[in-house]
């Protein structure tokens, strides 16, 4: 079996597409989730610098929650994995490694720098450590639940949208897909 590498210049391929993105289009906001751009032009926000255009985002999960994002902004924003980029990941899962975090002081650093690189083969290695962690300790401690669904929902919606599939059905849905691929 060939070990499956992580390739930081894919990731940073995938950062890049946010390029002249128009309303109606879909996004990869941070590790929130995937959001729809309704609108891009200036704010009427006091916060708002008004010579700047930005991004008004709609989550596709949440009414409720909108996000505004400068229109430049290329490293919190990015296009969705398509199809076959989502199954290669799938199919490349357990080639994926855990962390290796030595230090416990350091455990929450190094997830949140895997985090905020809004990649999903750095959310996998997180997750596979977090449930790796979870049967060797026989317990989950509450930092790492509440990272685990942090990024369970991040990588879950965005492999949803790809595969076309409702959110719930992600996990066995790479069950399946981790059976065939072994065999």
């Amino acid at each position: 079996m060939i070990k499956y590498i992580y390739n930081r210049e894919q990731d940073d391929a995938l950062k890049g597409r946010m390029y002249s993105m128009k309303p109606g289009e879909v996004v990869v906001y941070k590790c929130k989730g995937i959001y729809k751009i309704e609108n891009v032009g200036t704010l009427n926000f006091s916060f708002a610098d008004r010579k700047k255009k930005y991004y008004t985002l709609q989550s596709l999960d949440d009414s409720k929650e909108k996000a505004y994002v400068p229109a430049e902004d290329n490293v919190n924003v990015r296009k969705p994995l398509k199809r076959d980029e989502a199954l290669e990941l799938i199919h490349n899962i357990d080639a994926i490694d855990v962390l290796w975090i030595q230090n416990e002081k350091l455990r929450e650093k190094e997830y949140k720098e895997c985090i905020s690189n809004y990649s999903p083969k750095e959310w996998i290695c997180v997750l596979k450590t977090l449930y790796k962690r979870t049967v060797s300790r026989g317990s989950v401690t509450s930092m790492d639940k509440k990272y685990r669904q942090l990024i369970e929902h991040a990588l879950y919606s965005e492999l949803a949208y790809a595969l076309e599939i409702p959110v719930n059905k992600v996990e066995k849905f790479i069950q399946e897909e981790a059976e065939q691929h072994i065999l």
